[in-house]
């Protein structure tokens, strides 16, 4: 009887404890994403990700954040690649010019501007993650505005604006590590 009791004592207790840690984790989230220019799409992005769980301070959540951005650049970055592929043939001339643009965009904001972020939170300069990340969502836009007007693919339309908000959203949780 002893023994079941423990045991009971050991799950509410274990239990309590998840609650108290999910709430912590759920708290950290709600101040941190108030900081931004969009808290919701913040708390939804970071919300999403299981690695939240075990994030007990900003920098972490930024982090997580930043690598958020970047498969979302990288999701971009295929479909783009797949788009240009598949409909070569219905693309007209300037269309596939800017398409490939994008591609080239996309790309330097991936292998590059993300990984200055990265390296710029962790080695205690966020000022310069802060800058990587503004221009980040500039090279989101410029994909958009390299379209001719009225031509611009619905599409990209969205990716874009997600992108740009995304970055903004990173840049501005960077700002509150300085």
């Amino acid at each position: 009887m002893r023994s079941i009791k423990n045991f009971i004592l050991f799950i509410v207790t274990t239990t309590i404890a998840i609650a108290n840690s999910q709430t912590t984790t759920n708290n950290l989230v709600t101040a941190t994403c108030k900081q931004t220019p969009d808290p919701v799409l913040c708390q939804a992005a970071l919300g999403s990700d299981p690695r939240i769980s075990k994030a007990n301070d900003a920098e972490a959540l930024t982090l997580i954040m930043l690598d958020v951005a970047k498969n979302r650049f990288l999701k971009s970055l295929r479909y783009v690649e797949d788009d240009l592929t598949r409909n070569r043939k219905t693309h007209d001339p300037a269309e596939t010019r800017v398409l490939q643009e994008c591609i080239r965009v996309y790309r330097v904001v991936v292998d590059t501007l993300i990984d200055v972020a990265e390296r710029a939170i962790k080695e205690g300069d966020p000022k310069f993650g802060e800058e990587a990340m503004v221009d980040a969502g500039n090279e989101a836009q410029a994909c958009k505005m390299a379209f001719p007007k009225r031509k611009v693919l619905r599409w990209i339309t969205g990716r874009t604006w997600i992108l740009h908000q995304l970055s903004n959203v990173t840049a501005s949780l960077i700002k509150t590590l300085e």
